[in-house]
């Protein structure tokens, strides 16, 4: 029994100590493969090779607004790569709406790689060159769309670059918390420390929100988006609960319309 007790023992820190290293792989765990948008019938949007602050070289998909509508700049979630999100870029588009959706480092073709502060430093660095990435300064408002890693971006972008709106799909209140309902037997608030302290950041933002969460969502229960939406301080906030919505199907399965409906009465 000594030597069963022991071996579990092993086992556990030996898993715990694979997770510990390959940490910050499973929380970016990007598709590094590069696409035409033309592939994937988005003709009209073109790739732009973005040299962020250190000279790291990011793909970006870009797509001017037609006339006086919103720019949309879009930060994906921690999985697959932009080319996974062109049904959602192509919608965007075709309501004349702009398009700028920045890979971070190692997805999508873009160099480097990614952490926290370093993908703050990159937000911040394409929202002050955003006229030199679309070819001329957006003529309507800029709104930032996060989805669940993309949501800690927006927010955090949004506390030093305030939107005219800000969108968030499926948030947390921090990676941390994410993590330990995910790895509930091991102590990664311990290994891991504070990432990505969105609820924290959030309660200092007053611009009108828009969050949308399924309720069947396994990943980032609904509770926590709830969470998320109450610290909010905005006068002009809207909660959209997606009956049978999962973590990545919000926008097939009924919550397109709210989404669009949210930017056209603040465009």
């Amino acid at each position: 029994m000594r030597k069963l007790f022991l071996a579990g023992i092993i086992v556990y820190l030996g898993a715990f100590a694979v997770l510990y290293a390959l940490r910050l792989h499973v929380i970016y765990s990007f598709d590094t493969t590069e696409h035409d948008p033309a592939a994937f019938s988005l003709p009209q949007i073109k790739t732009i090779d973005f040299k962020s602050f250190d000279n790291t070289n990011l793909i970006v998909w870009a797509q001017p607004a037609v006339g006086d509508n919103p720019t949309i700049i879009y930060f994906h979630g921690n999985a697959g790569n932009l080319a996974n999100r062109a049904a959602r870029f192509q919608a965007i588009v075709d309501r004349g709406y702009g398009l700028v959706a920045m890979a971070y480092r190692r997805s999508s073709g873009s160099e480097g790689d990614p952490n926290e502060a370093l993908i703050r430093q990159d937000s911040i660095y394409l929202i002050e060159n955003l006229s030199a990435i679309l070819g001329t300064p957006p003529a309507g408002n800029v709104f930032y769309y996060g989805e669940s890693l993309g949501t800690a971006v927006a927010i955090q972008l949004a506390n030093t670059h305030p939107p005219a709106a800000l969108m968030l799909e499926a948030p947390f209140t921090s990676l941390i918390d994410v993590a330990a309902g995910m790895y509930p037997y091991f102590p990664v608030r311990l290994a891991l420390g504070p990432m990505w302290m969105s609820k924290d950041t959030l309660q200092n933002i007053d611009v009108p929100l828009f969050v949308i969460h399924g309720d069947a969502d396994q990943e980032v229960p609904l509770a926590i988006g709830q969470s998320v939406f109450a610290v909010s301080p905005a006068q002009d906030k809207v909660m959209e609960i997606v009956k049978g919505g999962h973590h990545t199907d919000l926008w097939s399965v009924g919550g397109q319309p709210a989404i669009f409906e949210f930017i056209d009465v603040r465009k």
